[in-house]
């Protein structure tokens, strides 16, 4: 787990200080194609293919703050359905390493998120659908053991510079071992991102958690707070957007985590 983040932020390091060549090919996209490509990279409900990369290292977690990492692959699949809905679909495949009580590398739970949408909204999109997180962590330590669902919710507002969203969901357990604790968990995810020229912006999109089923609220919420910088290049013929961020807990369970830095790498085929 730690080789696959130090490869991400690798990778991520030389796509954002890709020479003149790289940003030459990004700046020659017709209509201003880079900050299109921005703009919907960072749109939670693009109708793009996108296969997205991101690593999450979560600093200070445990007795003997150590760092938690989660290494995401997020592919999202878009389908028409006729000519006024699109179906949305994101598969959340993660690849986690927890340092305590024990260490533990493995698979995380797979969570899968659909929306319908819109297919002609542009300037203001929302959508709507089920989420569902199935029971595939490879170790006691990284898995809920439950079958959890329940409903997503999501909106964003674009204009040509600024874009403004957020994607909601609350899953709930109603299968599976019954000697774990039940789930009753929101993530929110807001995204407020500006687009600068060449293919550069700058964004801010913390993962908000809420475990309602946390014993008090001292270990109930998690509240980033920070930001970040990214830019879409053109390799070749494949666009790809670069992100890295850095938040800050306000609030963080006593186990901690207290920081994280976050490294995206996406893929982008636009339709």
């Amino acid at each position: 787990m730690i080789h696959l983040t130090s490869a991400l932020v690798v990778v991520v390091g030389c796509l954002l200080l890709a020479g003149p060549s790289a940003a030459a090919d990004t700046a020659s996209e017709p209509g201003g194609r880079a900050l299109d490509l921005a703009v919907e990279d960072l749109n939670p409900l693009t109708r793009m293919y996108v296969m997205r990369f991101e690593d999450n290292v979560q600093f200070g977690f445990g007795p003997d703050d150590e760092p938690l990492n989660f290494f995401r692959i997020q592919p999202l699949i878009p389908l028409d359905l006729g000519e006024r809905w699109t179906l949305l679909t994101r598969v959340l495949l993660p690849l986690a390493h927890a340092p305590w009580p024990e260490t533990v590398d493995g698979l995380g739970d797979v969570t899968i998120t659909s929306f319908v949408t819109p297919a002609q909204a542009r300037r203001f999109v929302w959508g709507i659908g089920p989420s569902l997180m199935l029971p595939t962590g490879s170790h006691d330590q990284i898995t809920s053991n439950k079958w959890s669902a329940g409903p997503a919710l999501g909106a964003v507002y674009n204009s040509r510079r600024w874009q403004a969203g957020i994607v909601v969901q609350n899953l709930w357990s109603f299968a599976g071992d019954g000697s774990r604790r039940e789930v009753n968990m929101m993530a929110m995810r807001p995204t407020i991102s500006y687009h600068l020229d060449n293919g550069w912006y700058l964004s801010t999109s913390p993962s908000i958690v809420a475990d309602w089923a946390a014993d008090d609220d001292r270990n109930r919420w998690l509240l980033p707070v920070g930001g970040g910088v990214g830019k879409i290049l053109v390799i070749g013929s494949q666009r790809i957007s670069a992100l890295v961020e850095a938040y800050q807990h306000v609030l963080s369970p006593e186990i901690g985590p207290d920081w994280q830095l976050r490294l995206q790498v996406s893929l982008l085929y636009p339709r």
